[in-house]
């Protein structure tokens, strides 16, 4: 039995020798899990100006300084590089004009033109608040117009009246890359 014994002595300090080579190895020093933050975001702010999902590539763009002493109050050029639908195109007015006007929304190719219109003008009084929302969506009939080049641009106007243009406010739109 003494033999037996020694045998199995050898045997657990042999194995205790490989289990220790192992950890100092691999440096194993605790077997406490510290957890990692996952993914790739770390807040609901996205610094992009576009996001995919599926496949499809939805951009976004804002100005918070409207044109003032223009008939063009804001002007937003289609982010892609690519051609794209207009899905949603906002203006809205913290302040307006001196005097009644009309708000017109068209796309070109330029920043200073209404070539296309995408709405009918609006009316909005003097010093009054406004918020115009397009929604172009598939159900509306003529969505073609909706769409734009890849350097094409929306176009907000103001114009009628006599006075002073000088209008405070927040344009943006959101577009699916085609």
């Amino acid at each position: 039995m003494n033999k037996q014994t020694n045998i199995s002595a050898w045997f657990v300090a042999a194995l205790g020798i490989i289990i220790g080579m192992v950890i100092a190895v691999l440096g194993v020093t605790s077997s406490k899990v510290i957890p990692q933050p996952v993914g790739s975001v770390s807040s609901p702010d996205i610094q992009s100006r576009y996001f995919s999902y599926g496949g499809v590539r939805h951009w976004a763009a804002r100005t918070t300084s409207l044109t003032q002493a223009t008939t063009t109050v804001c002007a937003i050029q289609n982010p892609a590089a690519a051609t794209s639908t207009v899905r949603t195109a906002t203006l809205y007015e913290s302040v307006s004009t001196t005097t009644a006007s009309t708000i017109t929304l068209a796309k070109s190719a330029s920043a200073f033109a209404t070539t296309t219109w995408l709405t009918t003008s609006d009316a909005i009084s003097a010093n009054a608040t406004y918020h115009l929302e397009l929604p172009a969506t598939t159900t509306e009939t003529g969505i073609d117009k909706y769409i734009l080049g890849p350097s094409d641009w929306l176009v907000w106007s103001q114009a009628g009246g006599v006075g002073t243009f000088s209008p405070t406010g927040v344009c943006e739109a959101t577009f699916t890359q085609l």
